[in-house]
């Protein structure tokens, strides 16, 4: 059974959300099955009320859970769960699709950045930031081009070796640094391929691209990694649920 490590960086309400959260993804709790109540899961996981609100509030704001007013709370049907937009990584969000995730690394190396994105960073001028710029495959076919500006201190440091054997840069900020990606900005616009581009994502120049833009923030809300990515129009879409 999961269990909460009062040690460990990641905040406890997080802990308790993301093992709820595999109990609702492995099917150990049904869709609108009442899920054990505040006094169960302190005495079980033995954490306050509000550490187990904090959780289950996170968890109603990412559509796993409903609340009825005087019965409890209940698992979202699995319908509701399809449009849920979470934080996750490029593997992450691959592996979620059934397709597998992969890499061609262009460069790594520290640099000062452009002044928009040492602005997004909160770093004065002239400060140096980690670039990482990536392909990113999806069962061996190019779908997005990455370009990643990292806050990290200059002992800081990743290397190829790093991102082969994680792909993800995700979890090397949180195995090797501590640094737990927890919410993030996000902006969607449509460009078109220039001829670089399109060589490396092997389509033509011209060809409509879905420009993500990201501000990745840690669980301490200060900002970590500014990254663009650059997805092919005929490969990736976005799918968003809007409730009222």
């Amino acid at each position: 059974m999961s269990t909460i490590n009062p040690y460990d960086v990641v905040p406890k309400y997080y802990q308790l959300a993301n093992i709820l959260k595999q109990k609702i993804l492995e099917g150990e709790w049904q869709p609108r099955t009442l899920i054990p109540s505040e006094r169960a899961l302190e005495a079980q996981y033995n954490i306050s009320r509000t550490t187990i609100r904090q959780a289950i509030d996170h968890l109603e704001k990412q559509g796993f859970i409903y609340r009825e007013h005087g019965r409890g709370t209940f698992v979202s049907p699995q319908k509701l769960q399809k449009g849920l937009q979470e934080l996750t990584s490029f593997s992450e969000d691959m592996l979620g699709r059934n397709i597998q995730p992969g890499q061609i690394i262009q460069s790594i190396e520290r640099l000062t950045p452009p002044e928009d994105v040492l602005q997004r960073l909160e770093l004065p001028p002239d400060a140096k930031v980690l670039r990482v710029e990536r392909v990113r495959l999806g069962d061996d076919i190019p779908i997005g081009l990455q370009t990643s500006f990292l806050k990290l201190a200059e002992h800081q440091i990743i290397t190829r070796e790093d991102l082969e054997t994680a792909g993800s840069l995700y979890r090397i900020l949180q195995d090797k640094f501590n640094i737990i990606p927890t919410e993030a900005d996000e902006t969607l616009e449509v460009t078109l391929a220039t001829p670089h581009e399109a060589s490396l994502l092997q389509i033509k120049p011209g060809a409509p691209l879905l420009l993500s833009e990201r501000l990745l923030y840690n669980q301490n809300r200060e900002p970590v990694e500014f990254v663009k990515i650059l997805y092919r129009g005929d490969r990736y879409r976005y799918l968003i649920r809007l409730t009222r």
